[in-house]
């Protein structure tokens, strides 16, 4: 089941890498992000990586100057 995630609800629609993936939730509540996801926002490859470490770093990195909603 996919997390409702407001930061990101429109590209969030149809297959992404935060599909079953046990971190979506904190990630979308604390600003977190993984090289799966950071690649797929980047170029629309989509990885599953047996082990992510989604961290605030590669969230800031992707959304320089965005607000949080």
């Amino acid at each position: 089941m996919r997390a409702k995630c407001e930061i990101f609800p429109a590209i969030l629609q149809g297959s992404a890498p935060c599909d079953g993936c046990t971190h979506s939730t904190a990630c979308c509540s604390e600003q977190l992000a993984c090289l799966d996801f950071q690649l797929w926002i980047n170029t629309g490859s989509l990885r599953q990586s047996e082990f992510r470490e989604p961290t605030h770093k590669i969230y800031s990195k992707m959304f320089r100057g965005e607000r949080a909603a």
